[in-house]
Order: structure tokens, then sequence, then C-alpha cells
């Protein structure tokens, strides 16, 4: 699974711990985060990708793992994270282009009930009991958070893909925008080289699906957030067209 949110800076939390759990009821309430200098989180904005995209743009922060869940929704219990930013959108599905239902100040406590395919996307409920995703960047998830059970979201259209070497070795950490005009979303690979992008079940025709981006935890990147062997690769191809709804998986090779 992955830890719990781009050179341009790519916001990601740290990949998710896999610890046992045990069918319990207990509740778990982990405590308030404090961030210095986080910046708002704006309505439909992902500032950390760039519309156009270099050879390599490193983040700071390590991309979320995605591990198998132990577990169900029904018996993960109840644990609660915090919003880490001001101004945080509460999406009725997984995706910036998603309606927002709620404004959610910083550190409104949240109940973790599960996370999206590729793990980008958290599902919570709010103490209204609304339930909606938000970025995993932008809550504070603590290392002793037990595997999250994926949830499938409902009423989406997917559009996915997968990067890897010439040797077919999966590529972590490589963003991708989809976009259609003005219209935009991200998403980025997990350790298994794959990316999930969700898009309402409005959207129709043709969108570019481009390489934007290089997270410093990548397995492309070493300790100090350089390209290993001083060679930044990328993606090929680096764009492409999708037409909705997707028919095959897209293909990228890391070289």
């Amino acid at each position: 699974m992955k830890k719990l949110i781009r050179c341009h800076l790519l916001c990601v939390i740290s990949g998710l711990i896999i610890l046992s759990l045990a069918c319990s009821s207990q509740v778990t309430v982990y405590g308030t985060p404090s961030y210095p200098n986080v910046e708002t989180l704006v309505s439909g904005t992902l500032d950390v990708l760039t519309e156009n995209a270099p050879t390599a743009t490193k983040t700071s922060l390590p991309t979320v793992t995605s591990i198998p869940a132990s577990v169900t929704p029904e018996e993960f219990g109840e644990i609660y994270v915090y919003t880490a930013v001001a101004n945080a959108n509460l999406r009725v599905n997984p995706g910036l282009l998603f309606q927002v239902s709620r404004v959610l100040p910083q550190n409104t406590r949240l109940q973790l009930l599960g996370q999206s395919p590729g793990g980008e996307w958290v599902n919570v409920r709010n103490d209204e009991g609304i339930v909606g995703w938000v970025g995993y960047w932008i809550v504070a998830l603590d290392e002793e958070i037990p595997p999250l059970p994926f949830i499938e979201p409902e009423d989406v259209i997917l559009v996915t893909g997968r990067v890897t070497t010439g040797l077919g070795t999966p590529v972590s950490g490589i963003g991708f925008s989809l976009t259609q005009g003005s219209r935009r979303t991200d998403a980025m690979t997990d350790e298994e080289g794959r990316f999930f992008a969700y898009l309402p079940t409005t959207m129709s025709g043709t969108w570019t699906v481009n390489y934007v981006s290089v997270a410093c935890t990548s397995n492309t990147m070493d300790v100090n957030c350089n390209c290993i062997g001083n060679y930044c690769g990328t993606a090929h191809p680096e764009s492409v067209t999708v037409l909705l709804p997707q028919q095959e998986p897209l293909d990228f090779t890391w070289k």
C-alpha cells in the first residue's frame, strides 16, 4: 500500500507502512499536525505540476506506495487524521475535476475509510457525516496507520497506464497530466509503475496525456534526489492522446 500528497516541486506523502490489523472497534486518533509555511490549496488546482514537462522535475517528498489492502472497509475501524492545509477540497470522487462538496479549514478532523487504486486519494468522512475524497498530500498521515483498504470509485471514467524500463522494470513516481482544453487532472505512477486518473462521467472526446514530472523517491532517483548515474531519463512517448472511454491501458517506456 502507499504511505501517505515535484528543477518544480511535487508534493507527495511517504509510503504507508504495512502493519498487522486485527478486526477491532477501537478508535485511534492521531495528533493534530503542525505544518509551518503550508500554502493554501485552492479549488481545482494542483500547483506542483507544470504545463510543459522538463526532462525531470524533482519533488522533495516521497510517493505513496501501493500495498495490497489486507482488510475490508468494514474491518478497518475508526482512525482519524487532520487536514494539513487551509481550504482543503473534499470532492465527491478522486480527481481534480470532480465537484467540491466541502472546503475544509486546516486541522479539520477526518475519518479514514480507504484509498483509491493508485493510492493518490483517500476516502474520508468528516464530522458532519459527509463522505468524500481528498488528495493524500493534504492530510497528515501517521506512520503507524495500518494499510488502507482499496475502494473502487463509482460513477467515474478511468484513464490508466504503466511506465517501465526497456527491461520491463516498473518505474515509480512519474507524474502525468490529463488535459482537454482548460480541463486538467493529474496522476502519478505507483511502485508497480501504474497511474490511475479519474474523470467525471460527463467527460468525453479526446484527451492528451503528458509526462510532466518525476518525484525524488522515484526509483530513478538516488537518496539526494539526483538522477541515478547522473542520467535523467524521460517517458517515451512524452505525450499521447486517448479517446474516452479508454479501451486499453497506455504504455510508456522510461529511457
